[in-house]
């Protein structure tokens, strides 16, 4: 089944949640202990899932995975993602000290495909997962200051530290699918810095090269006013491309590609984690009609909402966004 003809079984809306750090303080275990325990992981889907139910399992995000088991220097809080705080790869020599993980060997890594595994086999819907862009890693690895310097002192670098994010994503993007994930989302928040010349450069041949032979529904989220990159990732095998807040939806999705799907765009600041109740079945039910005439589009977050989004919130999206 594709992810068009998933979201087209039944004459309602369908909901794609971006939720990736809220159940912690609800069930009032750490970030780490989550991701330290399968079974723990599969416990918070589930109830994540009877709480806020929407058409796809979100797994607890891990968005800095790579950095974590490449040794990049975290801040971890207890309910909250990860940060960077630091950008150790300077120049070729730091590169080439660094090993692609073996997401079957690597801890961190192993732990969650047996999570992956436990999740697909428990609940019945599909697992969506959301990866941090072999872009977006290269500016976390070397800083963006860093690496756009070197797009013009020592591109060479660039290159070979974009070949090397760009394999990391694509070895752990194939193991998460034989692990039971059904869709991935690169996320390349960093890339919006780009003019469409040096996005091409830069971006397209790795998510062209990680998608190609990917075995599942394919999706690109971007942060940021994305008006004059997006039409560029529409060249790779993508299923669907998410919008940021800032987007104008029925405007995009009257030129979009029928054959691709239009994810967005609810606020997840304003609205979902500042607004009441009341203004979040509003956004949704106005979303909802602008897009009533077409069916390659999918109900979503304009990124991740906070983690102290409140709980009412959520559950009047998760009701009312699949209707």
């Amino acid at each position: 089944m594709t992810l068009m003809e998933y979201i087209n079984q039944e004459e309602r809306g369908y909901l794609l949640p971006f939720m990736g750090a809220n159940g912690p303080i609800m069930i009032e275990k750490t970030m780490e202990e989550i991701y330290a325990s399968p079974k723990e992981q599969l416990m918070l889907a589930k109830k994540m899932d009877e709480k806020f139910s929407s058409d796809f399992i979100y797994a607890l995000d891990e968005g800095n995975l790579f950095c974590d088991v490449l040794g990049v220097m975290l801040k971890k809080p207890d309910y909250d993602f990860s940060m960077v705080m630091d950008h150790p790869i300077k120049t070729i020599e730091d590169l080439e000290k660094l090993e692609i993980p073996n997401p079957y060997t690597n801890k961190r890594m192993k732990t969650n495909l047996e999570s992956f595994n436990l999740i697909s086999e428990n609940i019945d819907k599909p697992l969506f997962v959301s990866l941090q862009g072999p872009f977006t890693m290269a500016v976390q690895l070397a800083g963006a200051t860093g690496l756009l310097k070197a797009t013009i002192k020592n591109p060479n670098f660039v290159k070979k530290l974009l070949e090397f994010t760009g394999k990391v994503v694509d070895r752990y993007a194939k193991a998460i699918v034989e692990a039971g994930v059904q869709m991935i989302s690169i996320a390349e928040p960093s890339t919006v810095m780009l003019a469409p010349k040096k996005f091409t450069e830069m971006v397209l041949d790795n998510l062209n090269k990680i998608f190609k032979d990917l075995n599942c529904w394919k999706c690109v989220h971007i942060c940021g006013d994305t008006t004059k990159i997006y039409p560029y990732i529409l060249e790779t095998p993508i299923d669907a491309f998410s919008f940021d807040q800032i987007m104008d939806m029925e405007k995009i999705i009257e030129t979009f590609p029928k054959n691709k799907i239009v994810i967005g765009n609810i606020d997840p600041i304003y609205t979902l984690g500042r607004g009441s109740a009341g203004e979040v079945k509003e956004a949704v039910c106005v979303l909802d009609k602008k897009m009533s005439n077409y069916n390659n589009f999918l109900m979503g977050f304009g990124c991740s909402c906070t983690n102290d989004t409140p709980t009412e919130n959520l559950e009047t999206i998760s009701k009312w966004g699949r209707k």
